[in-house]
């Protein structure tokens, strides 16, 4: 996908709102202070109108509607030096007490309410999507992968809590939420109820727990494929809701042990992992004219080799107990053959 065919979304979590208004204030604070400290140094250059030398209290008064522009002119600079302090001191405050009142109108205010009206906008527009869970190296091949094999983009939602992920996901052109999968409140966000499947591949099996568990009961109907980083937290992870639980650096290393006995079979099941290259093993419904043949039959019939059935009443047979068996409306069948169009 090229850049500029994306739509770029970013979709930041929530900030503490009393911790941001904290943090602002603090830094207006400081920047009275420094505006009253600089008018203090030049009081003698400073004239009340209502007569008299102005006290601390007066200089705070007249720091403060000075920086804020509102300029009562009941006290106001006579001198040179009180005049330069204002002009080049006070007037780098008064800009910056300015961007820090209109930049926390906008994050507090302006950009949530934005945010909002897009982020149900996304909510809308998903539906039998696919959300990914982590966007490390396994979440950004799965998404590749669903690419290539048709998924739209704008159906893809991804949730990884590093900003770094953002660039990558831009340019992939799938929708991107920074924060916390386990978050029951981000899952929402991501329309888990209306979701297909859920790929899990955080960078720990931990969180990859918690994950799943938190999507099993937000939305008991949807697909979780997860991944585990350990060969012993496979059941776990099965256990806690996982549809499908793979190790990908245990099969990894299967798989590398056996190309040192059978390389040239090794290359064959590394090519089906990559789609489009050669033939693939895939999920075939039985269509009308298969039902009542044999697997065995299907070579001939139609050229491609059953390599298992699943059943319409939900078992799953393998090659040997799959051959004889005539096949059923409802059955899935797993097939070696070049991908349909």
């Amino acid at each position: 996908m090229s850049a500029g065919t994306y739509t770029r979304r970013l979709y930041l979590a929530a900030e503490n709102p009393v911790r941001a208004l904290f943090t602002r204030g603090l830094i207006l604070v400081a920047l009275m202070a420094i505006a009253w400290l600089m008018l203090w140094l030049a009081r003698s250059g400073i004239h009340d109108n209502q007569g008299g030398s102005p006290d601390a209290l007066d200089i705070l008064y007249f720091a403060v509607v000075t920086v804020t522009t509102l300029g009562y002119g009941d006290i106001v600079p006579v001198s040179p030096e009180a005049r330069a302090i204002i002009t080049f001191g006070i007037t780098p405050l008064r800009i910056l007490v300015w961007m820090v009142l209109l930049t926390t109108a906008y994050e507090l205010v302006l950009r949530r309410s934005i945010e909002r009206i897009e982020m149900q906008q996304l909510k809308n527009s998903l539906n039998g999507h696919v959300v990914i869970c982590g966007f490390g190296v396994k979440g950004q091949s799965a998404v590749k992968e669903l690419l290539e094999r048709g998924t739209k983009a704008n159906q893809i939602i991804v949730i990884d809590p590093s900003a770094n992920a953002l660039e990558e996901a831009n340019r992939l052109g799938v929708n991107f939420l920074l924060g916390n999968a386990a978050s029951e409140q981000m899952l929402r966000d991501a329309a888990i109820e209306k979701a297909s499947h859920a790929i899990v591949v955080p960078n720990n099996d931990e969180a990859c727990v918690l994950i799943t568990l938190t999507i099993r009961e937000l939305a008991p109907q949807v697909k979780i494929r997860a991944a585990a980083r350990e060969d012993e937290n496979v059941k776990l992870i099965r256990r806690s809701g996982a549809d499908t639980v793979i190790a990908p650096s245990v099969s990894g290393g299967r798989l590398l042990a056996s190309a040192t006995s059978s390389p040239w079979a090794t290359d064959v099941i590394e090519e089906l992992f990559e789609h489009g290259r050669g033939v693939d093993i895939y999920d075939y419904p039985v269509q009308e004219q298969h039902v009542g043949k044999k697997p065995s039959e299907l070579a001939a019939l139609s050229g491609i080799l059953v390599l298992a059935v699943h059943t319409k009443d939900g078992m799953m047979l393998d090659f040997r107990s799959a051959l004889d068996r005539p096949l059923q409306m409802g059955d899935i069948i797993i097939v070696y053959a070049a991908p349909t169009s």
